[in-house]
């Protein structure tokens, strides 16, 4: 029996109890000592510091693969896919700090629209209604010519992309 786990054997399969020993972590305490002295503002770190770091880590590891499993378990599953870790991380506010490092999978095409109306956002300045500038029915009309070739751009990239697969 290892000072960490210890197995116990049910009827046709095995179950593993993981006991947590008193100043003992499953996260390689050289490893997080090593991550921490990545960052340019840290020179030394004594040991109880990264202890506490691995097991704050170990910790948070838990809750979010926890709170993932239970997300596949509503779906009558015992394996915790990625789109379970994204749901989680979308849904508990938590979570919000990860947005952008477990992102919800979308399709391309999803994807293309979504760039198409944040370069679009961009590109247009946020002026209150009061303050914007009339424009003229000339300005209008390239507006919407310039609208209708990057429609058309966009439909020959999607062709492209398409017809690559």
């Amino acid at each position: 029996m290892s000072d960490i786990t210890e197995t116990q054997e049910t009827k046709s399969s095995q179950k593993t109890v993981t006991e947590r020993v008193p100043g003992t972590t499953i996260l390689p305490l050289a490893r997080i000592k090593r991550v921490i002295k990545e960052d340019k503002d840290v020179s030394l770190i004594n040991a109880e510091a990264t202890f506490c770091i691995a097991y704050a880590t170990e910790l948070f590891m838990e809750y979010l693969v926890t709170e993932a499993f239970t997300k596949a378990k509503k779906e009558k599953r015992k394996t915790v896919y990625y789109r379970d870790l994204a749901g989680t991380v979308k849904e508990i506010e938590q979570f919000e700090f990860l947005e952008d490092v477990i992102p919800t999978t979308m399709t391309l095409k999803a994807a293309i629209e979504k760039r198409k109306e944040t370069l679009h956002e961009e590109e247009t300045p946020a002026v209150s209604p009061s303050k914007k500038q009339k424009t003229t029915e000339e300005e209008e009309e390239e507006e919407e010519e310039e609208e209708v070739i990057e429609t058309q751009d966009d439909d020959e990239d999607m062709e492209e992309i398409t017809k690559a697969d």
